[in-house]
């Protein structure tokens, strides 16, 4: 075996970074943490205090990466099948009407506008807004479940609605506009729904699935 003269091993070559480059153990990978970690282990000394512990807290930042590593890739995976499975289940929905929910009528896009009610109410007002302006007021009473409302002779344009009771306006009857699925796809994990009105809507929005009554 020949000798190994100390004076001749020339050190590793040191490697040149940017200025504003961060060193951070977050953005590596499992592999190049073991890298570093061996090469770093040659010269620490598992007799000494200082180094065991700094042995010890690698040990562990590498079991946080590749636990990280393996709960991202399985979040990945999962992900994906969702979507798909989300999709598969979407496409049977075309060609089917639903009433989904809004905040405002829209006489230019037109369709069929309901008011879901969760009971049955009497000498219910709706005020109809054109921005801070009531155009239209209805009188009516609402059964359990859908009512049609009738704005058949409001001018082309998008009204905001009141439900007042009693004087006193409430929130838990929901207006909504009935639509057919003509398409669907996944945006950001969420099922979007081309409607035959050129309206777009999440599967979030679906109000009512049913028989959709006229009166």
């Amino acid at each position: 075996m020949n000798d190994i003269n100390p004076y001749e091993v020339k050190p590793p070559e040191p490697k040149v970074v940017s200025g504003d480059y961060i060193q951070s153990f977050d953005n590596l990978t499992s592999n190049e943490f073991m890298q570093i970690y061996l090469e770093t282990l040659r010269y620490q000394d598992p007799f000494k205090d200082s180094d065991l512990s700094k042995m010890l807290e690698d040990m562990v930042r590498l079991n946080q990466i590749r636990f990280f590593n393996d709960v991202q890739t399985f979040i990945n995976s999962i992900s994906g099948w969702f979507n798909q499975m989300t999709f598969i289940n979407g496409v049977s929905l075309i060609g089917k009407s639903f009433v989904f929910s809004t905040d405002t009528i829209d006489t230019v896009k037109g369709g069929t506008y309901y008011l879901l009610s969760p009971e049955d109410m009497e000498g219910v007002k709706i005020e109809i807004y054109d921005g801070d302006q009531k155009v239209k007021e209805i009188e009516m009473d609402l059964s359990r479940g859908l009512n049609k409302l009738d704005i058949s002779d409001l001018p082309k344009g998008q009204y905001t609605i009141k439900v007042v009771k009693d004087g006193l306006e409430i929130d838990f009857v929901s207006l909504g506009y009935e639509d057919t699925i003509t398409a669907v796809g996944i945006i950001n994990g969420e099922l979007i729904f081309d409607l035959e009105s050129g309206r777009q809507a999440s599967a979030s929005q679906i109000l009512y699935a049913g028989g959709v009554k006229d009166a």
